[in-house]
């Protein structure tokens, strides 16, 4: 029973759990490099149809005649921009760079629209400003050339050498450029025919003048000249004071003076 106990105990832990081992298999290794490659040249295959596609569609849009919607003073330089242009190609002639070049070139023109007449055609659309007055800037440093004034007080450009115009005449620093235009609006709105009779606006210091045709003569405080213009219209325009012209000095709040004007040098 010994003996057999022991060859059973041997036996057993002879016959164990054996591990198997594992066949091994080969794997073929892929050209891992060859898929970003293909990714390369498909992506430049892309890159060069549309950009061959790009350059035929940017001259078959070549722009061949165009047509000027503007004031006439204003289309003259219009056309000799495109006289002088070189490249009419679609690059060339988007709308973007036309208005930009247009506007930088003419500073008469107030809005400018450009719109493209398919195939090869352009439209364009342009307003001139309308200059109100001059203006001669009286800082130090200013290179005293006289400017035309528009509609919202933008001095936009020198006035030409035998250019005349039936204009007033700002005489200013800058900063009082958008009150003056705005006497002016207020004069045109509420005595009209003062506005044809004035000559000139002068700021000194703090005291505005106002120079009219017949010597007459508006002296107004620049503190008060907000309330104290509609005062000045009303009182001129009572038909006691209306029939004659006047010189007013109004930069006493407290008493003005009125009294005739004549014909000499204010």
């Amino acid at each position: 029973m010994k003996l057999l106990s022991n060859i059973f105990r041997t036996n057993k832990k002879d016959v164990g759990n054996v591990r198997r081992k594992k066949k091994v298999k080969h794997v073929k290794r892929r050209m891992t490099w060859l898929k970003p490659l293909q990714a390369v040249l498909v992506a430049s295959a892309v890159i060069t149809v549309l950009g061959f596609s790009a350059i035929q569609l940017n001259q078959e849009m070549t722009v061949t005649h165009w047509q000027i919607d503007s004031p006439a003073h204003i289309k003259k330089p219009i056309a000799l921009y495109f006289a002088h242009k070189q490249a009419f190609d679609f690059w060339h002639t988007r709308a973007a760079v036309i208005q930009r070049d247009l506007t930088a070139l003419i500073p008469d023109i107030q809005r400018i629209e450009v719109s493209r007449v398919l195939p090869d055609g352009l439209l364009i659309k342009a307003s001139a400003r309308k200059p109100i007055a001059l203006w001669e800037n009286v800082s130090a440093k200013a290179d005293k050339k006289v400017m035309l004034v528009d509609e919202q007080g933008v001095a936009y450009r020198p006035i030409l050498r035998g250019e005349n115009l039936d204009l007033p005449l700002f005489r200013l620093q800058p900063d009082n450029l958008k009150v003056a235009t705005a006497v002016l609006h207020h004069l045109r709105v509420n005595m009209p025919e003062r506005v044809q009779a004035l000559s000139e606006v002068i700021v000194e210091r703090q005291d505005w003048r106002l120079n009219f045709a017949h010597g007459e003569q508006w002296l107004l405080n620049q503190e008060s000249l907000q309330d104290d213009l509609p005062k000045v219209l009303n009182i001129l325009s009572q038909p006691r004071w209306a029939r004659r012209h006047w010189r007013m000095d109004a930069r006493i709040p407290e008493r003005w003076f009125i009294r005739p004007a004549k014909q000499e040098v204010i």
